[in-house]
């Protein structure tokens, strides 16, 4: 009594299909976009040296890397993918913290730069 018709069984079944299509297509597809993304930003965050001002978030970021590597190695590609989005991300972090750092320094040294400029310049008393 409860019988779906054919033809609306029918009608679902290509929705169906392309669902499942594109699952499948997700997943078996190489992530070698991602894995590129997260090298150009992991080779971005290296020219902010944030081996020098950011190396704990650089490291992570260079391991999840090379775990997307295997991953990828492995036909893992749902893995590399998730580790390569995360690699960039960690990536991107030790970039903004390296640019931060870096721009701290330039800002102290400008400073000491500016202290000296004025001890320099200030009237010496005589006998000074």
């Amino acid at each position: 009594m409860n019988e779906i018709p054919l033809r609306r069984r029918r009608a679902g079944l290509p929705v169906l299909i392309s669902i499942t299509g594109a699952f499948c297509a997700c997943a078996g597809n190489p992530p070698t976009d991602a894995l590129s993304t997260a090298q150009m930003a992991y080779n971005r965050a290296m020219d902010a040296k944030a081996s020098e001002y950011a190396p704990l978030e650089l490291r992570v970021a260079q391991e999840k890397l090379d775990k997307a590597k295997s991953a990828m190695h492995d036909d893992d590609y749902e893995k590399a993918r998730r580790l390569a989005e995360q690699a960039r991300v960690d990536a991107r972090l030790a970039e903004a913290k390296a640019l931060a750092e870096a721009a701290q320094k330039s800002s102290e040294e400008t400073r000491e730069t500016i202290d000296t400029l004025r001890q320099e310049a200030a009237p010496k008393a005589p006998g000074d």
